[in-house]
């Protein structure tokens, strides 16, 4: 679906990598010793109050500090509407509260775990920090949670109801539900991108959050061109008929884009799908991203961040490279990701001079 405009005018993301700072395009790369990664968290009495942030739980800090600081590189400007994608929500929250449940057998419950540990309840919080009356709601969406946010956004910029919306993604991964993943066998089976070694995938969490707006401003850091969303692809067509289309639309052609982004994850069998839309963009520049970043419900959101500040920034990580033939100054990228044959997710991001 080709799109009017759409910049991205405010952009921050928690993660585990050195994304609050930015030094992540510098070459600053966080190793990962843990089970899982986990996010780098900032230093919260710089962003909340230190008495009101004890009540909250990881997600919730670092979904308000990457709000804020969005908020804030867009010129503090008042979002018309409040937009959260997560897969799995508060999941310290949830924890919390089962366990209160079970240890007091069902009696004498504090509500307040459980109020928290709602999906929507980060939207929420952040609407209460920025004193925020217009609406905040939440898409909980399996692989399209993220993307369903970002489409409900954009559409909304599309036919003017509103001028600037606050999009969030945020998910969080605590030792419990690690354990239980693993054994499902969904993520984080020891496989490694492309079969390189220095690229294992394990499970990740975090938070991104963007201003989007119709309107250029001085904070502007990437433009939204086309998105498309299909959960499962028709039987007539192929991933490259697909992918011919979406460029079409927007009046482009293969050789036009400088950069593929890929949602690649070590899972053998979800990879395999990816190997036409390589063949497809040889001539562009790879790069992939869940080996730093890790496999979540909403990981793909760091992938929207990595490609703004890549297009801001004039700038790849050497990191996130698997494959390099292009050697182009990235102006146009395009973001693609799927699970398995399923949920796939097609962005097309410029330059905001393009």
């Amino acid at each position: 679906m080709q799109l009017r405009n759409i910049y991205i005018n405010g952009l921050s993301a928690v993660s585990a990598q050195h994304t609050v700072d930015e030094t992540f395009l510098q070459g600053n790369i966080a190793d990962s010793s843990a089970d899982y990664r986990k996010a780098i968290e900032p230093e919260y009495k710089q962003y909340l109050n230190p008495t009101a942030s004890r009540r909250f739980s990881k997600l919730i800090k670092m979904s308000l500090v990457a709000a804020q600081k969005s908020i804030a590189m867009a010129e503090g400007v008042m979002p018309e509407a409040i937009i959260t994608g997560t897969g799995l929500g508060c999941l310290e929250d949830t924890e919390k509260f089962l366990r209160s449940l079970i240890e007091n057998n069902e009696s004498i419950l504090s509500p307040t775990a459980f109020i928290q540990s709602t999906h929507n309840t980060i939207s929420g919080q952040i609407a209460m920090m920025i004193t925020c009356y217009h609406p905040n709601y939440t898409y909980s969406n399996r692989y399209f949670s993220f993307e369903s946010s970002l489409l409900d956004g954009v559409l909304m910029l599309q036919d003017n109801s509103c001028k600037n919306i606050l999009v969030n993604a945020a998910d969080e991964v605590i030792p419990v539900t690690n354990t239980v993943l693993k054994r499902l066998d969904l993520w984080d089976r020891g496989e490694a991108i492309a079969g390189i070694d220095s690229v294992p995938v394990q499970m990740g969490e975090g938070v991104v959050s963007m201003v989007l707006s119709t309107e250029k401003t001085a904070s502007s850091m990437a433009v939204i061109k086309a998105l498309d969303l299909i959960y499962i692809l028709p039987e007539e067509k192929n991933i490259t008929d697909i992918f011919t289309e979406f460029l079409q639309s927007s009046s482009l052609k293969v050789s036009d884009i400088d950069v593929v982004l890929l949602g690649m994850n070590g899972d053998a069998e979800s990879d395999a799908q990816y190997e036409p839309v390589r063949t497809l963009f040889e001539s562009s520049t790879q790069l992939v991203y869940k080996h730093l970043f890790g496999e979540s419900f909403t990981a793909s959101a760091h992938a929207y961040w990595l490609a703004a500040q890549a297009l801001h920034k004039k700038q790849l990580p050497s990191s996130c490279i698997l494959t390099d033939k292009g050697h182009k100054e990235p102006k146009r990228i395009i973001i693609y990701n799927q699970f398995r044959g399923k949920y796939h997710s097609f962005c097309l991001l410029t330059d905001v001079e393009i």
